[in-house]
Formats: C-alpha cells, sequence, structure tokens
C-alpha cells in the first residue's frame, strides 16, 4: 500500500482535470475489449473549464448536502511541482483515482430505499494493485448513514477487471441488465453486498 497517497475530496479543477484523466485512463484500458473506439474517450479531448467547474460544484454539493460521499486519491509525493495549465490551474496529474457513492433520491433507478448506489470507483491503470481502490471504497462506504444496509453498483458483464475487483470484496451478483452505449446494447450486472455485518 502506497502511504503517499491521500484520500480527500475533490478540492479544485485541477483535481477535477486529474478525476477526468483517470476516468478517460480506465475506460481505455478496462474497456478497449469490450466496446468500440468511437464509444471510448480520448485524452486530448480536453472538457472546457466551465465543465470542470460544474463538476467540482456537483462533488462538493454532495459532500455538503450528505446526500452522497465524492473522494479523490491524491499522490501527495507529486508535491507542489505539478505543471500549470493555460488556465492557471495545475493538470490534475497528482489524482490517481476517484470514488463516489449517492443514496436517497440522487440514485441509479436499481438502487432501493434503503440501499446506497456506488456510482463511481476508478483507479489509474498505472496504480491498479496499490490497494488504492479498496482505500477509496472504504472511505465512501464510511459516510454512508446507518439507515442504509445496502450498498449496490453496476458495471459491464465483460469487465473482467472491475468484477474481480469487486467479487473479492464480498458483492455478489444481483441481476442483469441490458444497456445502449453508441447504439449498440451491452449486458451489465448489478452487484450488492451488506454495508454492516
Amino acid at each position: 500500500m502506497n502511504s503517499d497517497v491521500v484520500i480527500r475530496p475533490p478540492r479544485s479543477r485541477a483535481d477535477m482535470r486529474g478525476i477526468w484523466r483517470v476516468d478517460v485512463r480506465c475506460w481505455n484500458d478496462a474497456y478497449c475489449h469490450i466496446l468500440p473506439d468511437e464509444a471510448l474517450p480520448s485524452l486530448e479531448t480536453v472538457p472546457p473549464t466551465s465543465s470542470l467547474e460544474e463538476r467540482l460544484v456537483y462533488a462538493t454539493s454532495l459532500n455538503e448536502s450528505r446526500t452522497g460521499r465524492y473522494v479523490v486519491a491524491v499522490d501527495e509525493s507529486a508535491g507542489d511541482a505539478v505543471e500549470e495549465s493555460s488556465a492557471g490551474d495545475t493538470t490534475g496529474d497528482h489524482i490517481v483515482g476517484f470514488a463516489a457513492v449517492r443514496w436517497g433520491e440522487d440514485t441509479k433507478s436499481f438502487v432501493g430505499d434503503d440501499e446506497a448506489g456506488l456510482w463511481v470507483l476508478y483507479v489509474d491503470p498505472a496504480w491498479w494493485g496499490e490497494g488504492i481502490g479498496t482505500r477509496l471504497l472504504e472511505s465512501v462506504e464510511e459516510a454512508i448513514p446507518e439507515e442504509y444496509t445496502t450498498l449496490v453498483l453496476d458495471t459491464l458483464a465483460d469487465n473482467d477487471v472491475g468484477r474481480r475487483f469487486y467479487r473479492a470484496r464480498g458483492f455478489e451478483k444481483r441481476e442483469t441488465m441490458q444497456v445502449e452505449i453508441s447504439g449498440e446494447p451491452y449486458a451489465v450486472v448489478i452487484l450488492s453486498r451488506p454495508l454492516r455485518s
């Protein structure tokens, strides 16, 4: 486990840019054998500053309203010497993972009233196997109020990396459904596990 990695809420547009980079890298590594090239995002298509600001506002409101938890994994060994962008903030290269969980009304349709939904959990592929995904999962789980008894998530059925990760942490398959990506149907599995024993 890397002791230089800290889990905390996102604080800046630079953090959101780092989240976007991790997201793109994960999609390209985990889904390249599942999805067509046109469905995979590109690191060259940088989101505008306004979009990063909107994402930061959403993450902050989720944490402050206590209807969810949004966290990032930060490589503190990167220090303050990170590249400045033309927008005047850092590039977010210090972000190596992120996770978010939601409960209450702002969840996906398959999440029950007494359940919380793991909305997203991604770790930069260069950091896979370092325990960061487990730490992110534990961090968002700790924030879930006691009245929610189960954590639920969805993942592409052919996402072997993701399914292995969740299975090793006690998640079990609950059902299968279909989603459409780039006009094509794909199987998605719903996984769940009790929050407290």
